[in-house]
């Protein structure tokens, strides 16, 4: 018993966490992982516009790297539309499509050339 009441020892030995409180404090750790949207030059959007727009007329491959809060994600396919109205990019993969905005697109690689 004396050692519970050595230093902070009473507080610690009667310490416990509510199941909100953690879920609380891992959003506030995920939060601080969060990054910003970095800012690309003009000459980097065309040479990106440039690549979509030959992936779709001469259904070259590509690989997009994408902006997320987190992560950078990476998605291969072939552009098949490019929808100027919603700024969107209709990626064939195969067996998927998905839709990606282009304000989300970082870099582009085009495959096998």
């Amino acid at each position: 018993m004396s050692k519970k009441l050595k230093g902070n020892g009473l507080f610690e030995s009667s310490r416990m966490m509510l199941p909100e409180h953690k879920e609380a404090y891992h959003t506030h750790q995920r939060n601080l992982q969060r990054r910003s949207r970095p800012q690309r030059d003009d000459q980097e959007m065309e040479r990106i516009d440039i690549l979509i727009s030959e992936s779709m007329q001469c259904k070259h491959e590509v690989t997009l790297v994408l902006f997320t809060e987190f992560d950078l994600l990476e998605r291969t396919g072939v552009i098949v539309n490019v929808d100027q109205q919603s700024r969107k990019i209709k990626l064939d993969q195969g067996q998927d499509v998905e839709w990606i905005y282009v304000e989300d697109v970082m870099d582009v690689w085009v495959c096998g050339i």
